[in-house]
């Protein structure tokens, strides 16, 4: 799907959140209907201090790109491959019709479901794949590897990437020229809680906070119309 170069962006599988405790052998849901995923996380922070056996399921927001190239970007965890799987099916997409997988950062909860997609080219940074290859797997041994290299450059036609660390040393964000106006995929860049981004302030002990909020600056350097976190709602300029 191709018009003026343009792309056209799904979340194929929304982000969400499933928090738990186990107390004598019981498991105790703390999950209230239409909370969001940033809530779900706060409400995880509040509880640990009272049930020491937590834990907490967390899965990415997984972007479909249809233009110039049809990119998935971060399929997830491994439990969140056959969704994808059908939601794909039901754009009318199947696993040929992909040209690339995007990483944007080797975590495993973004990388796992690779494992659906396994003779399609994987991209991640060179950092970040250098730096996190002996310590977690992208749970396959991809056929082709792309790895990006420096400060910013081309993915695709009008589909660019730029380096935003701090949630991890070589985590990138996407950029594509959409329909919608330009497109940013931050993964966890941006994140935990949504009002961190939009007012650009963060608690002073929070971790690699400069770090943080220069990868922020260069992201809003950008003008992105939509911004989609790795765990919380796609955000809008005109929000």
């Amino acid at each position: 799907m191709e018009e003026n170069g343009l792309y056209r962006w799904d979340i194929v599988v929304p982000a969400q959140r499933y928090v738990f405790a186990i107390d004598d052998a019981e498991v105790t849901e703390f999950n209230l209907p239409g909370e969001l995923p940033h809530e779900r996380f706060q409400r995880y922070q509040e509880m640990k201090k009272d049930h020491p056996v937590h834990g907490m399921i967390a899965w990415p927001n997984t972007v479909l790109l249809r233009g110039p190239l049809t990119v998935i970007i971060d399929p997830g965890i491994i439990m969140q491959g056959p969704p994808l799987l059908l939601g794909l099916q039901r754009l009318g997409v199947e696993p040929e019709d992909i040209d690339l997988v995007i990483n944007t950062h080797h975590h495993v909860d973004h990388t796992h479901a690779n494992a659906y997609f396994p003779t399609i080219t994987c991209v991640m940074h060179k950092w970040e794949y250098n730096r996190y290859l002996s310590e977690f797997r992208l749970g396959f041994e991809p056929l082709n590897m792309r790895l990006l290299e420096g400060e910013s450059g081309p993915i695709g036609r009008n589909l660019d990437f730029i380096l935003t660390p701090g949630h991890t040393a070589g985590s990138i964000s996407v950029v594509a020229d959409t329909a919608d106006g330009e497109l940013v995929v931050a993964g966890d860049t941006v994140g935990p809680l949504p009002s961190y981004f939009e007012e650009m302030k963060l608690p002073a002990d929070f971790p690699d906070r400069d770090d943080l909020l220069r990868s922020w600056r260069a992201i809003r350097d950008v003008a992105p119309d939509v911004v989609i976190p790795g765990h919380n709602p796609p955000m809008y300029a005109a929000d």
